[in-house]
């Protein structure tokens, strides 16, 4: 059974979630200002991360700077089994050897978002602590928490070890992924100008259908709804870290032409009015 761990500080753990992802889900596309440790354990997954898109195998050791777009892609029908762990960076340096905060924290800080798959007795250990944290986070304890603390900073020396020197970068296995990237570069690139399949369909040199066909089956998603998504994430990300701006100006630097189908396609995703949203965030600074 997974588990979910909730903490007074910003940090939460699910172990080997088994339940299937909802691909109409308006939220499948999401950032967040944690970092994050995700584990595959099992089944069949594509994952989008910025614009790689990444074909799991189990063992695969996914970590994440969670302002960075990501959605995942489970084939219909198989398992879906995988460990996430989020944290506050700046909640979990108090925990930390001062001394090794900087190293510890560089494969988020530096590497961005990346791909490691462990094999041998770097997998066993590794998978050994996610269980141990799971062991901890089922039995109630009075020193809980800070045990928790210890075991998640063991975590992530164990993960700083596993990256020292440098991560290969691991390139799309085959030729439908490295035509998907290169759509999700695109419009990560042009996504405040006017994106149409001609224009994709020029870049990449294939024909629409195809173009159109390709993506869905590997995202789950039409490319209209993945620019949408990336549109509204760019909303976002502008009323938290620049919360003077406006709604008319957030809805012009995402590439909306018209505020009316900005708010109407924000509200959709988000579940509430670009200007409730934005209020929302202004109360919690």
């Amino acid at each position: 059974m997974p588990s979910m761990m909730q903490f007074n500080a910003p940090l939460a753990y699910t172990y080997k979630a088994t339940s299937q992802f909802d691909p109409g889900n308006s939220d499948g596309f999401h950032s967040h200002p944690h970092y994050e440790i995700y584990y595959f354990h099992e089944g069949e997954c594509t994952y989008i991360i910025g614009d790689r898109v990444y074909a799991l195998e189990p063992g695969d050791l996914v970590l994440m700077h969670g302002l960075t777009l990501h959605r995942p892609h489970p084939k219909v029908g198989k398992p879906y089994v995988r460990t996430t762990l989020h944290f506050d960076p700046s909640a979990i340096r108090k925990s930390l050897h001062p001394e090794r905060i900087h190293e510890v924290l560089k494969p988020f800080d530096e590497l961005g978002n990346c791909r490691v798959n462990l094999t041998g007795e770097i997998r066993t250990e590794f998978e050994a602590l996610l269980h141990d944290l799971h062991q901890l986070s089922s039995h109630s304890s009075r020193f809980r928490q800070e045990r928790m603390h210890i075991r998640v900073c063991d975590l992530l020396y164990c993960v700083a070890e596993i990256c020292q020197g440098h991560v290969q970068e691991q390139r799309s296995s085959s030729e439908k992924e490295r035509h998907v990237q290169h759509i999700i570069r695109y419009v990560d690139t042009n996504y405040m100008h006017d994106i149409g399949l001609d224009d994709l369909a020029q870049e990449l040199h294939l024909s629409k259908p195809y173009l159109a066909g390709m993506f869905k089956e590997m995202t789950g998603l039409t490319i209209f709804k993945y620019l949408y998504d990336r549109r509204i994430n760019q909303a976002k990300l502008l009323f938290q870290f620049q919360p003077e701006m406006s709604v008319t100006e957030a809805s012009r630097l995402s590439g909306f032409k018209r505020l009316s189908h900005f708010s109407r396609i924000f509200k959709q995703s988000v579940g509430c009015s670009p200007d409730l949203y934005r209020s929302q965030l202004h109360r919690q600074l």
